[in-house]
């Protein structure tokens, strides 16, 4: 990449993300959060640097990321880092990157336990990079908060972000499908997850920065049996569970309401930003 103004940058690799994305507002969004990570600066302080960017080594790690991206690869890979709920987040190939959508889902769980924190143990199952976990910690300060995963990559990267934020989640390695799955508590238990649940037959209509970089096994489920996770999980939580929140496939969310009603818990569901059907909550009726 030749010297350049930030300006001249921004318009070359947002017009050629735009046309891959094909969406040239996202292009530029991408390009600016790219630079803004590459010059420690702001998106308003980006703009604000003025001459033309002719240091070699910038210019080099600028185009090495921009290449990056033309491969498809989502921009949070490429920086090492998302943003959810207001918190900076490591995250790398292997771990789902934290999606708007579920930080709904996590204010939902705030909103009905604020006042009842301090008798709270939150479960987090499927935890990942601790995006849920970390934020409800953050928000719910006084409540225990632990997080589940099979996968010890994806523990490795949540404890990295628990220790970078100081906040102090437990982190647990363990299948939900294992014979052995269980936790006790003595508080009010409330389970959260955002398991699998995008069919596969819906893989076909996926960006191919998501089906080429992330996790299949966090994002995709069979279509005969696109419940299985949420069936686990409520089938093991029934009894001692207060609250299950779950982050849901729109598709199928008339077979949740029969699933609450068949374990006994009263359903609730809400709209996502989108306005589509995105969350699930079961209320104990104890």
């Amino acid at each position: 990449m030749k010297p350049s103004t930030i300006r001249e940058i921004i318009a070359r690799i947002g017009s050629e993300l735009g046309q891959l994305y094909n969406d040239p507002a996202e292009g530029k969004s991408v390009a600016e959060l790219l630079l803004c990570d590459l010059m420690q600066t702001s998106r308003a302080g980006l703009y604000g640097i003025g001459g033309k960017i002719s240091d070699p080594e910038v210019l080099k790690k600028i185009q090495l990321n921009f290449d990056r991206l033309l491969e498809n690869e989502p921009l949070q890979y490429v920086i090492g880092k998302a943003w959810f709920c207001g918190l900076e987040l490591a995250v790398e190939p292997g771990v789902l990157i934290p999606r708007p959508e579920t930080e709904e889902l996590v204010n939902w769980v705030v909103s009905v336990n604020r006042m009842d924190q301090f008798n709270l143990q939150i479960l987090d199952i499927g935890t990942g990079s601790g995006c849920i976990a970390l934020a409800l910690k953050n928000l719910l300060p006084e409540a225990v908060v632990t997080g589940v995963d099979i996968s010890e990559r994806a523990l490795r990267i949540a404890r990295k972000n628990s220790e970078q934020l100081n906040l102090d989640v437990q982190w647990v390695c363990q299948d939900i499908f294992s014979d052995n799955m269980q936790f006790d508590t003595d508080r009010k238990l409330v389970i959260v997850s955002n398991p699998p649940y995008v069919l596969e037959s819906e893989r076909k209509d996926m960006p191919e920065r998501v089906v080429s970089y992330e996790p299949s096994s966090a994002l995709f489920v069979p279509d005969d049996d696109p419940l299985t996770f949420y069936n686990k999980i409520t089938s093991v939580f029934t009894q001692k569970a207060a609250q299950i929140f779950f982050e849901i496939n729109p598709v199928v969310v008339a077979e949740f309401a029969q699933l609450a009603e068949k374990q006994g818990f009263i359903f609730e569901k809400r709209s996502d930003f989108m306005g589509k059907d995105r969350m699930v909550a079961f209320f104990s009726r104890k």
